[in-house]
């Protein structure tokens, strides 16, 4: 086995490892859970660490994407300490320190893995499939052998996976993961063995992504799965249509409700009812109200307001009557981009969207050029719209990993490629014959080699 199987190995493990950690985050200790998540990222750069004082070799080729990763996760980690001083409640300083950690150190090992599986990055979404399976099956142990259910949130009578930071972050990782089997599929014509295990594979997501019902969620699976079915996934103004997500969700919602009432689709939906359709399950009270503060008072718009910043706003405290609760610090906004907007502020938006640009570029062309890494562009895309409507992308969840693991692909810059020089024969004897050029003061002599 060599270095980079073992980077590998460490890769595919740190996804449920990860999970693990932020069951424990959230049943036991929060911190015990992030230096848990974080393990196995520490053992792969320490990794990398020994084998470059092994190899004497140090060359320095992140560019600026990663200049802007970094000062944007400053400003997320700086949002939990602007938090921390401002009384926000259950906040402390060793728990916050640690989860800063917890957002650098994944990154920086991806960069590793990176560098690692430079001369096979046609592998690196094949790997991602094994990570995320990992995951999955790890969930799916704990559920239905072990009993057990997600300890920050869970909903009686669904698929209620334990290893995950929310919910509903099952149903976007299956979508992500079977987006990847799609592609490896469509790319797997000379593989009909494994292309039909995908294929059984990618159903038996499907029945997991049911029983979780995650509407939202699979309401962006299955657009973006149809658009690559189609072969238009490619198509320009989805950037920009991700960013408008939440206006055209709220301007449409009543289509959607119509939507969901033809034969057949109500089934799949399962509940539906005017006003949990046309609210989204009571999300649009929590849009409009950071749309109104985006529209009216803006205060701390440009270096935010700290994490959970609504709390300090009093800006969701109409929903926290609605819901009746008194914990409203425990309250999200349903949104990464309205938490990076109010606990961060527009500048750090802006890098954000900038980094999300980038990505999406790039795996926009892999994709168009026929490129194995092309198989990245469906979960970018997902990711880019279920990011509008959840937080699934925020602080450090695992969309946040997965962010991390797509920025770290493009923050190394591609290595020098040498041409193949032409051959010189080999000189077995020299001669030398005088060559006379005459001037009207000297005569110089060159001294001709030849073959």
């Amino acid at each position: 086995m060599d270095k980079r199987h073992v980077i590998n190995a460490l890769f595919i493990l740190s996804f449920p490892v990860y999970g693990i950690g932020t069951f424990v985050s959230a049943s036991i200790s929060p911190s015990a859970g992030y230096i848990m998540s974080m393990l196995l990222h520490i053992l792969i750069l320490v990794f990398y660490v020994i084998d470059l004082i092994y190899r004497r070799e140090i060359r320095f080729r992140l560019n600026w994407v990663y200049v802007a990763m970094l000062v944007y996760i400053v400003t997320v980690a700086g949002s939990l300490f602007v938090g921390y001083f401002k009384g926000l409640p259950e906040s402390n300083l060793s728990m916050i320190t640690v989860r800063t950690f917890l957002l650098l150190i994944p990154f920086h090992s991806f960069i590793a893995f990176t560098l690692y599986n430079e001369n096979h990055i046609d592998e690196l979404p094949m790997i991602l499939i094994k990570a995320l399976s990992a995951l999955l099956f790890v969930n799916l142990f704990g559920y239905f052998a072990l009993g057990l259910a997600n300890a920050q949130h869970s909903i009686e009578g669904r698929l209620n996976m334990p290893f995950l930071d929310g919910f509903y972050s099952g149903a976007s990782i299956l979508a992500i993961l079977n987006l990847l089997i799609a592609h490896r599929i469509r790319s797997n014509r000379d593989r009909p063995i494994e292309s039909m295990g995908l294929t059984f594979y990618f159903i038996m997501n499907m029945g997991l992504l049911y029983m979780i019902n995650s509407r939202l969620a699979l309401m962006i699976f299955l657009v973006i799965f149809m658009m690559f079915v189609v072969k238009i996934v490619a198509m320009r103004g989805m950037y920009l249509a991700s960013l408008l997500f939440i206006p055209i969700l709220l301007s449409s919602a009543y289509l959607l409700y119509q939507l969901v009432l033809i034969p057949g689709v109500s089934e799949i939906i399962q509940r539906v009812d005017v006003e949990d359709v046309t609210t989204f399950n009571g999300r649009a009270f929590l849009w409009k109200d950071g749309i109104d503060w985006l529209a009216g008072s803006r205060e701390g718009l440009w270096l935010g307001n700290g994490y959970k910043g609504h709390y300090f706003l009093d800006l969701i405290t109409d929903v926290a009557e609605l819901w009746n609760t008194d914990e409203v610090f425990h309250l999200h906004m349903h949104s990464t981009s309205l938490e990076v907007l109010i606990c961060q502020g527009l500048i750090s938006y802006a890098i954000f969207c900038l980094i999300w640009f980038r990505v999406y570029s790039f795996f926009r062309r892999k994709y168009k050029d026929g490129n194995m890494e092309g198989a990245f562009l469906g979960p970018v895309l997902y990711l880019l719209f279920i990011q509008q409507v959840d937080t699934f992308v925020y602080m450090d969840g695992l969309g946040f990993v997965l962010f991390a693991l797509l920025v770290s692909r493009i923050s190394v810059t591609e290595p020098v490629k040498h041409t193949t020089g032409v051959e010189i024969p080999e000189i077995t004897r020299f001669q030398f014959t005088p060559t006379v050029y005459e001037t009207e003061s000297y005569v110089m002599y060159r001294h001709t080699r030849l073959q």
